[in-house]
């Protein structure tokens, strides 16, 4: 299990989709998410679902396939920043706007966040103050953002996406360095200020996911679409995958290399030193590089799916990977709440294998059908304004 990120409880959620509102569009990184996404919905529902006495090699495959949704979406939130930036420094916006705009989008995810806590409690019932003020992921993301918008932008002068690559950059490594002892000093906060600290450090109940050390992979994110345009040919490949095949190619190997250079590292420590793995552990540190290999694995996969994917395919994928904020939302309570019914912890692998179909066509038709009432809407306040004009 990772100690930078626990994998999903029957109480909580492991990973979350947000992406940075006002983003400039790049296909690859869309079908990214989408395979994120779907990768996410699979990993849920196998680990809800799936009895204990039948947790064999193939469930244990399909948990290691889990751990790469939550870093890939930080470092897909990352890479869409650093996009958004890169536009804005085209178009010359004002600095001030793009900072206010990102840390309110940050700030509107982290309410997000807490609002979907309390759907979940009024679905499943509340365990305790800590249900309805648990920290996950849609708040680190939030979090993530806002801090790195207001650390990495300035109010005055122009844009500037390679100021804030090395700001997030300096900062990721400052938390993943600090994550051990901040986590230590987090296992003693008081309970009065645990909701307040458990968005930024690892609070016994409160924190699913912290800011230390997940903002680690949003800043690798970033970093890494800062690179890539520096290999991106003006080519129709590499518009819409967002870089060339040879560099994806090489994103791709990078972070094969981190995520084993992590990983080996990650166990060679907590063999030396003892465990249990935790992010109060020195082998925490490792283990972030670990994922954010797997997360920029997964940016790489996904960029090139979007290379050979048929068209319908490909618009419906990147359909989910827009909407994937409202797929995270709705399958959740299916794999781990009340909603499951009997498939909750009572299936052998056959018959989650079955179901999950269902699930993954419950939550793609949930952002279609938010998509159709957002188009409705949109038409019916033009035809309104048009009205009004006349």
């Amino acid at each position: 299990m990772s100690a930078a990120a626990s994998v999903a409880s029957a109480s909580g959620t492991s990973s979350g989709p947000p992406r940075a509102a006002g983003s400039s569009r790049v296909e690859g990184v869309d079908v990214a998410r989408g395979l994120a996404s779907l990768v996410m919905i699979q990993g849920h529902a196998y680990h809800g679902w799936v009895a204990p006495e039948h947790h064999d090699t193939v469930y244990a495959f399909t948990r290691v396939l889990g751990t790469l949704p939550l870093p890939a979406f930080l470092v897909l939130a990352g890479a869409a920043v650093m996009l958004r930036l890169q536009s804005a420094a085209k178009k010359r916006e004002h600095a001030l706007d793009v900072r206010n705009a990102l840390m309110k989008r940050g700030a509107q995810l982290v309410g997000i966040g807490y609002a979907v806590n309390a759907v979940y409690a009024l679905i499943d019932g509340a365990a305790g103050l800590h249900t309805w003020l648990r920290a996950d992921v849609l708040h680190v993301i939030g979090l993530s953002l806002a801090t790195s918008a207001w650390l990495g932008l300035p109010t005055k002068r122009e844009v500037s996406s390679a100021r804030y690559a090395t700001r997030a950059t300096l900062l990721a490594i400052a938390v993943t360095l600090a994550c051990p002892w901040l986590s230590r000093l987090g296992a003693d906060v008081p309970l009065a200020l645990a909701p307040l600290a458990a968005p930024f450090v690892d609070v016994p109940r409160f924190s699913a996911m912290p800011f230390v050390p997940l903002f680690s992979w949003l800043a690798v994110g970033a970093l890494a679409m800062h690179v890539l345009p520096r290999f991106r040919a003006d080519s129709p490949i590499a518009r819409r995958a967002g870089a060339s095949g040879p560099a994806l190619l090489a994103l791709a190997g990078l972070g094969l290399a981190l995520a084993f250079l992590g990983a080996r590292s990650t166990s060679w420590l907590v063999e030396a030193i003892g465990g249990p793995l935790s992010r109060a552990h020195v082998a925490v540190i490792p283990n972030v590089l670990d994922l954010a290999g797997r997360g920029l694995l997964l940016l790489a996969v996904g960029a090139a799916l979007s290379l050979v994917l048929p068209d319908r395919l490909r618009g419906a994928v990147v359909r989910l990977g827009q909407g994937s904020l409202v797929a995270y939302v709705v399958h959740i309570p299916f794999c781990y709440g009340r909603l499951a019914g009997p498939l909750l912890g009572g299936c052998d692998m056959g018959r989650a294998t079955i179901a999950l179909p269902f699930l993954i066509a419950l939550s793609w038709g949930a952002v279609f059908a938010r998509d159709a009432l957002r188009e409705r809407w949109r038409s019916r306040s033009a035809r309104g304004a048009t009205a009004r004009a006349r």
